[in-house]
């Protein structure tokens, strides 16, 4: 059995010391909402996220304390890095959902096509053999309409409050 001492000086307030804890059921007359809220705002002190995949509800209506504001509407959580100057500050943000790439971003390439005149042959031929002559090189038609492409990462949706009082 555990050792349990009660000091109780204050009629509003009893202090329980319990050795062990493990199995200690605590039953309380009168409701329970001083104990469960001091819990939660235990949990959840200012500055706190509070994510649920399935109830809208504002936080402080739901629990019952505190005040919350939707937090980062149409974006994921990146832990802050502080060797990293895009994610070094809480509440930084960044990115965007598509981007059209600059000619330094696309990887360099060419596209040519060498024109041949092969003896006994009609003018123009692609290709050739040890007697043909070239007639020149083309270069193709551009390709690719030059549009934002996505890149959005795998999500998912939830609801993020975050507790500003």
């Amino acid at each position: 059995m555990a050792d349990i001492t009660v000091n109780s000086s204050d009629s509003n307030q009893i202090d329980i010391d319990v050795s062990d804890s493990n199995n200690l059921n605590l039953k309380l007359t009168g409701g329970d909402k001083g104990l469960r809220l001091h819990m939660l705002e235990t949990v959840y002190p200012v500055g706190s996220i509070y994510i649920n995949a399935g109830v809208a509800t504002n936080p402080g209506t739901l629990l019952g304390f505190g005040t919350w504001t939707a937090f980062g509407t149409g974006r994921v959580i990146v832990g802050v890095d502080s060797s990293d100057t895009d994610f070094d500050t809480v509440r930084e943000t960044g990115g965007s959902k598509t981007h059209t790439l600059t000619v330094d971003e696309i990887p360099s390439h060419t596209h040519s096509i060498t024109v041949f005149n092969e003896s006994g042959g009609p003018d123009g031929d692609v290709g050739g053999d040890s007697s043909s002559t070239s007639l020149g090189t083309v270069n193709t038609a551009a390709t690719g309409g030059g549009s934002a492409h996505t890149i959005v990462q795998p999500y998912i949706t939830a609801y993020m409050w975050r507790r500003t009082a």
